[in-house]
């Protein structure tokens, strides 16, 4: 990773003062327009089938677009797009390229860091038989449990279980004795167990699974690539890197480090082109000469240490302005490790300022130009952003629009209204406490939960059980109104459920918000 020459002109440079001409920049470096940046050929694209891009202060969020890619990937996946070349020869060649720019033993490439953990999966379990790999996700007469650390998992491993693989949880160093078994194909972690103070060290965790013979994988989808690789080093024998988030690639496009060769040779029979298991997941011919200029990019070019210092210098221009309104706080959070990055926190004392964050997100979202940041979380978690805080993260940000960010958000701060006055919820109707029987609509099917409720004036607490999952429900009811949610837990996935509706005679119903998953209807008649 190799500092740039500031005395030339690059296309990165230009690519950057064209961002900043675009934004509508005075000599005194306010910003004299709010307007959406111009790059390349203007947001058009999009505008045109009638969706508006934003300013992305989400960093390398997938819902949200992915990282700021380098301007060589934009170009080599233009180049690219005008020929024709056979794919299994593109990949045996990009493969092995791409493993000599990372140093290490050799790299599969992927349809994002998911991809990757399906592939890593496929050539554990595998190991590139035909026969094995036509079969799946029906495992018989093959071993099929991945070991995994309980609490660095997360919904992505979704991509290992989809294979037909089951996982097996370890918490501490004690589980390791008895995890191990006859049916262990792979160990599993997210990269959190390579941190210090980690409940189970990943070096024990490798030397237990080296000690029965089986590979580990890791997944480092929003790390940058690291010259060694940390992971490896510490003796991982295949990581996962997203191509879209830290190394700014292209968003669906993946790098798989392997420490030896067979294993990236039976993830890449695994995957697409061939006609397999993980055929859906397909890397185009364009995305993979934009892996190769990411990479290039990052082991030749990138000057990672200036970037960050240049974010840092974004937060500290918005956190001059914003805090100019009484109540606000922000700092800098620096980053917390190798290959991530700064961070900014902003606070505000809601006994002057009489927002939630999720307010907040919404001004930004609804106003020109438009500002997507965490306080908008409503694809994940409608009511997480009921606080006085969020972050800002700077991957996907462009030079020049943190300008525009101060400003905004400065606005919304100062024009908040004052505190506001504690709700006063209506006396219930009636008391709803005992056993409930659910009809769940969904978009496409219906499904039976069951209630548990337990009212306690105004407040409603007890147990939502779902068809495979189960959480605690927390809300409320004024007159004959409810609005109440539960979290339930299925494998590494958190599922939420937010309910809203009325009481009509014996019968709850009304609208179910389900974060990521769209919305349906509700309906509920005492058991």
């Amino acid at each position: 990773m190799k500092s740039q020459n500031s005395g030339e002109l690059t296309r990165r440079t230009l690519f950057q003062v064209g961002a900043a001409a675009a934004a509508g920049l005075s000599a005194t470096g306010k910003a004299s327009a709010a307007a959406l940046p111009t790059r390349g050929k203007g947001p058009n694209v999009y505008e045109r089938i009638g969706v508006k891009p934003f300013i992305n202060c989400t960093s390398s969020r997938t819902m949200n677009g992915g990282s700021a890619a380098v301007p060589e990937v934009a170009e080599a996946i233009y180049e690219a797009s005008f020929y024709h070349v056979n794919l299994q020869e593109l990949l045996g060649k990009a493969c092995p390229y791409l493993a000599e720019l990372m140093g290490v033993p050799a790299v599969a490439v992927a349809s994002g860091a998911a991809g990757c953990l399906t592939s890593a999966t496929l050539a554990a379990m595998a190991g590139g038989d035909p026969e094995a790999l036509q079969q799946l996700p029906s495992t018989d007469g093959l071993k099929d449990e991945v070991v995994c650390i309980g609490w660095a998992r997360s919904i992505y491993d979704h991509a290992i279980r989809m294979t037909g693989a089951k996982m097996i949880e370890v918490h501490t160093p004690e589980d390791l004795a008895q995890a191990f078994g006859p049916k262990t194909f792979l160990a599993f972690s997210g990269h959190e167990s390579h941190y210090p103070g980690s409940k189970l060290p990943l070096a024990q965790f490798i030397e237990a699974a080296h000690a029965h013979g089986v590979p580990v994988l890791i997944d480092a989808a929003a790390e940058l690539p690291l010259l060694p690789d940390p992971y490896m080093e510490a003796g991982a024998d295949m990581v996962a890197y997203s191509g879209g988030k830290s190394l700014k690639g292209p968003q669906s496009g993946g790098l798989l480090l392997c420490s030896r060769p067979e294993l990236a040779r039976a993830a890449f029979i695994g995957a697409a082109p061939h006609h397999t298991y993980a055929r859906p997941m397909k890397v185009s011919k364009e995305e993979v000469m934009g892996l190769i200029a990411a990479v290039e990019d990052l082991v030749r070019t990138r000057d990672v240490k200036a970037e960050y210092a240049e974010y840092t210098r974004w937060f500290e221009h918005i956190i001059a302005r914003i805090t100019q309104v009484d109540g606000v706080k922000a700092w800098v959070i620096p980053e917390p490790r190798p290959g991530y990055y700064p961070v900014m926190q902003v606070e505000w004392d809601q006994s002057k300022i009489g927002l939630v964050a999720r307010e907040v997100g919404e001004q930004l979202l609804d106003g020109e130009p438009r500002i997507m940041t965490h306080a908008y979380p409503k694809e994940l978690d409608p009511t997480s952003m009921e606080t006085n805080n969020f972050l800002i993260r700077p991957m996907a940000m462009y030079a020049d629009e943190y300008r525009i960010v101060a400003e905004r958000l400065y606005q919304v701060l100062r024009d908040a209204p004052g505190p506001k006055a504690p709700p006063k919820l209506e006396k219930p109707a009636a008391d709803l406490s005992g056993r409930w029987e659910v009809t769940v609509t969904y978009v496409a099917r219906e499904a039976t939960h069951t209630l548990y409720l337990d009212q306690d004036g105004t407040a409603l607490r007890g147990l939502h059980k779902g068809r495979i999952t189960e959480g605690d429900i927390q809300g409320t009811i004024a007159g004959s109104k409810v609005k109440f949610e539960s979290r339930g837990k299925y494998e590494g996935a958190d599922l939420r459920y937010y309910f809203e509706g009325e009481l009509r005679g014996n019968t709850l119903s009304g609208r179910l918000g389900l974060g990521e998953y769209s919305e349906g209807t509700w309906s509920a008649k005492r058991a």
